[in-house]
């Protein structure tokens, strides 16, 4: 009877000890904040098979695998977040940042100037030029390989910075007549940073557009070093 008894007392160990670590396998985990209404949450999901959140909630900042921050000010983020995305992404994280009016300079990111691939130049320096065909530098770059982009007028016209890798440009007719970076990566730390200096939202048109960003999300998913999150106690 005491054997009977000590078999099934194994047996239900067992079952709940596997029912446990199923329950407690987290996926990955992508913080996507400011106006994300060009990604394709579903899709990046399904492509990913991360988890796409729009808050921390109980997690922490290096729970995370990748950061969105798409034309967000940099003042209006959780100060959490301000003060933990240097260490975020030297720990391996990465870190996308789209362009518009409330990004880059114009949306203060001076502030984490040491992580941008790109230079900033100006405080205000959303602008608007003529529509014009951007140009690949990188044209089987994982983010843009088999990406068609449309003619493109507004970005935020900065310089590249030394060491990034310049992905795609806008040719002339920047800020006194040189190219302007669209896309460019930079690695810091163990981490890495892909900035679009374009507003995605504003080509609503783009029949690309939503395929640029799962592609843009799955570079960065596998360049990450960091996830998925530990199981909460």
């Amino acid at each position: 009877m005491r054997r009977r008894s000590a078999l099934f007392g194994l047996a239900l160990l067992f079952l709940v000890g596997s029912s446990v670590s199923e329950a407690g396998t987290l996926p990955k985990l992508i913080l996507s904040l400011g106006r994300d209404g060009y990604l394709p949450q579903a899709a990046v999901e399904d492509g990913t098979g991360a988890e796409v959140r729009r808050e921390m909630g109980e997690f922490q900042l290096t729970d995370f695998s990748l950061v969105i921050l798409s034309n967000l000010s940099f003042g209006s983020l959780p100060l959490e977040i301000r003060d933990g995305l240097g260490e975020f992404v030297n720990k391996g994280g990465t870190l996308l940042i789209t362009g518009g009016t409330q990004s880059f300079g114009s949306g203060g990111y001076q502030a984490i100037a040491s992580l941008l691939p790109f230079t900033i130049r100006a405080a205000n320096d959303w602008a608007f030029k003529s529509f014009r065909a951007p140009v690949p530098l990188q044209a089987g770059h994982r983010s843009i390989a088999g990406i068609t982009f449309p003619p493109i007028g507004g970005f935020n016209d900065m310089n590249p910075k030394p060491g990034a890798v310049e992905i795609l440009q806008y040719a002339g007719g920047g800020r006194a007549g040189f190219p302007a970076p669209l896309i460019a990566e930079r690695r810091v730390g163990s981490g890495l940073v892909l900035g679009v200096a374009f507003d995605p939202n504003e080509l609503a048109s783009w029949s690309d557009r939503h395929r640029f960003a799962v592609t843009v999300v799955q570079h960065l998913m596998e360049n990450s070093k960091l996830g998925p999150p530990k199981p909460p106690r």
